[in-house]
């Protein structure tokens, strides 16, 4: 097996530990908002402190996926690269690996967007006047 099969087979992995993280932050932010409305301030700040837990999962799989990069032969971090940051609606891939990184990245994108949404409202409804996406939004 070549050694790009191996790298290829491991960020599919990575990307499929990403996307668990991020599907688990997902989770947490609605029990987040069940434990706003019972106005449960020792569960928002469990779900809360677990949330962040499941995000420095999700990046330390991504600073493990651009670590690959690191020694690698030019053609390889190319290939990664791409596989990165290309836009995952439009990616095919090559190989079966590629193709399962763009389906997990499609995947993880559209939780991402339920997840953006869902936490901008609670943002809103916590913050107030002084939420992040006030202020972000001037």
């Amino acid at each position: 097996m070549a050694q790009s099969d191996l790298d290829m087979k491991k960020m599919m992995i990575l990307f499929q530990r990403r996307y668990n993280s991020i599907y688990e932050v997902s989770r947490l932010t609605d029990q987040l908002a069940d434990a706003l409305a019972r106005k449960d301030e020792v569960s928002i700040s469990m779900v809360l402190e677990m949330r962040a837990e499941e995000l420095a999962k999700f990046d330390e799989c991504t600073g493990e996926i651009w670590g690959m990069c690191a020694g690698a032969d030019v053609e390889i971090v190319q290939r990664i690269r791409f596989l990165i940051t290309s836009e995952p609606a439009e990616g095919a891939g090559e190989s079966l690996e590629e193709k399962k990184i763009y389906e997990i990245r499609r995947k993880t994108q559209a939780v991402i967007d339920q997840l953006r949404i869902l936490d901008e409202r609670l943002n809103r409804r916590m913050a107030g006047e002084k939420s992040y996406y006030k202020t972000a939004a001037k």
